[in-house]
C-alpha cells in the first residue's frame, strides 16, 4: 500500500481536513513515495520472511537410485516500528488580529509537513539504528555488502565533454553502471541521487536519459526522467532544504569530500525493500493549548531490506 492509502487516522482525534492536507504536503517532498510500498501490523512488532539463500536444485540420478532431497532454512527479518513525528503550533493573537486562525493554521500545517517530508527522506536513506530510530537503507546496504565503489578504491571521475579522453571515461562508467543495475534481482524500480548526479548523466546525450509525462498514482501530472527505462529519482534536499540527502561531499577511500552516490532500489510490500506501520500518518488536533493551537503528525514505521538483491549503492563517483 502506499502512504496516501494507509495514512487514514487512527481516531476521531485524527480530523480530516488537517489529515488530508498533511499527507498530501508530505507526500510532495517525499520522492520516494510513488514507489515505496507500506504494510500494516499491529503492536510494536513483526516478523516478516526474508529471501533466502534459496535451494541449490538440479541433478541427474539412474534407474535404482534417488535423489537427496534439498531443504531450504527460512529467514525473517525483524521490525520493531519507531516514532516519527513533531508538533506545529500557531498563535491564537492571529486570530484576534482579524487573520482567519483556521487557514493560519493550514498554512502552517503545509509548510511543516513538507519539511517533515524531506526529513522523512533523509532519514530513510542515512539514519542509524538506535533506540529511537530505524536502521536506514544506506546502512543496511553496508551490512549486507551491497555496496560498490566505481573505478578504483578510491572512486572514479565520470567527466563532462565530448573528447575522445572524455567519452571513453563516460562509456567506460554506462557500462560499470549498466552492469550493477542487472545485479538487482527483477531489476531496480529506481536509481536515486542528486541533482548533480542527473545533471552528469543527461550531459551525456538524450540517448541515455529520456523524459516522459505520466500520471502518478496520487493523479498528479509528473515529468519522470528515465535511464534505459528506469525512473530516476532526485532524492532531493534535508528538513531544512538546504542540506542534500545524498551530497557530492562524500568520503572514500583517499578521495574526499568530492564523491557521490547513486542507489539502485526495488520495492515491495512485505518483500524486496518494505516498510511497515500500523496508521500511516497520523494527524492529530490538539486543540488550543494555553495560547497556541497545536497540531501532531506522527508515523509509526519502519523499514526493512528482505531481499539482499533489491539494493545497491554505487559509491565514489566523482563529477
Amino acid at each position: 500500500m502506499k502512504i496516501t492509502e494507509i495514512s487514514k487516522g487512527s481516531s476521531v482525534d485524527s480530523e480530516t481536513a488537517l489529515q488530508s492536507l498533511a499527507v498530501s504536503e508530505f507526500v510532495s517532498q517525499f520522492p520516494l513515495a510513488p514507489y515505496v510500498e507500506f504494510y500494516p501490523i499491529n503492536g510494536n512488532a513483526d516478523t516478516p520472511r526474508k529471501v533466502s539463500a534459496g535451494i541449490t536444485a538440479g541433478d541427474t540420478r539412474i534407474i535404482g537410485t534417488d535423489y537427496i532431497a534439498k531443504s531450504d532454512t527460512p529467514g525473517f527479518g525483524a521490525i520493531a516500528l519507531k516514532i516519527y513525528g513533531d508538533k506545529v503550533k500557531t498563535d491564537i493573537a492571529y486570530q484576534r488580529r482579524g487573520t482567519d486562525i483556521g487557514s493560519q493554521r493550514a498554512l502552517d500545517l503545509a509548510n511543516f509537513s513538507r519539511s517533515m517530508g524531506r526529513y522523512f527522506m533523509d532519514c530513510v536513506i542515512n539514519d542509524v539504528l538506535s533506540v529511537e530510530k530505524f536502521s536506514g537503507i544506506k546502512e543496511q546496504i553496508d551490512a549486507l555488502g551491497r555496496k560498490a565503489v566505481y573505478s578504483t578504491v578510491n572512486g572514479g571521475s565520470v567527466p563532462t565533454g565530448n573528447g575522445n579522453t572524455e567519452v571513453k571515461a563516460q562509456q567506460a562508467f554506462r557500462e560499470w553502471l549498466d552492469a550493477q543495475i542487472n545485479d538487482v534481482m527483477g531489476g531496480p524500480q529506481i536509481l536515486g541521487m542528486n541533482g548533480a548526479m542527473i545533471a552528469r548523466l543527461e550531459s551525456m546525450g538524450s540517448n541515455y536519459v529520456t523524459f516522459s509525462n505520466v500520471q502518478d498514482i496520487y493523479g498528479a501530472n509528473q515529468v519522470v526522467r528515465s535511464y534505459k527505462g528506469i525512473p530516476i529519482v532526485n532524492f532531493g534536499f534535508k528538513a531544512d532544504g538546504s542540506g542534500l540527502v545524498i551530497p557530492s561531499t562524500e568520503v572514500e577511500g583517499t578521495s574526499g569530500p568530492v564523491c557521490t552516490s547513486i542507489y539502485l532500489l526495488r520495492f515491495g510490500e512485505m518483500q524486496d525493500v518494505t516498510f511497515a506501520t500500523n496508521v500511516g500518518l497520523d494527524v492529530k488536533d490538539l486543540g488550543l493549548i494555553g495560547t497556541e493551537y497545536v497540531t501532531m503528525v506522527e508515523l509509526d514505521v519502519d523499514l526493512a531490506v528482505l531481499n539482499a538483491k533489491s539494493v545497491k549503492r554505487l559509491s565514489g563517483i566523482i563529477l
